[in-house]
């Protein structure tokens, strides 16, 4: 598994799985080491409830977790993730349009 950085946009409700107990799906675009956008990936199976509670990320938050293409899902998007290598860098906050700024700001320089 490789250790990236990736910006948090959305999270389903929790579900749950004989497999892997209670998950959710989460959604997010993936960073390089600059904090510049490289794809969209999908991150599943997350044991959200199982987490430390400062590995608990919000949505709008950038973290740094373990990562690696789930090669079972034909999705390209589609990654696995280290539960337990999740580590919160920081939150974007919303108020006056923050991350809708922070996130036209990413896209906007890579057009």
């Amino acid at each position: 598994m490789e250790r990236r950085k990736i910006l948090i946009t959305t999270k389903t409700y929790p579900s749950i799985s004989t497999k892997y107990k209670e998950t959710v799906c989460t959604a997010g675009i993936l960073l390089d080491e600059d904090e510049k956008p490289v794809q969209w990936i999908r991150i599943y199976p997350v044991r959200f409830r199982d987490l430390e509670f400062d590995q608990r990320y919000k949505k709008w938050s950038v973290i740094s977790a373990e990562i690696q293409r789930n090669e079972k899902d034909f999705r390209e998007e589609s990654y696995r993730i280290n539960d337990t290598s999740i580590s919160v860098i920081r939150e974007i906050g919303t108020k006056n349009n923050g991350s809708i700024g922070f996130c036209m700001q990413m896209f906007m320089v890579n057009i």
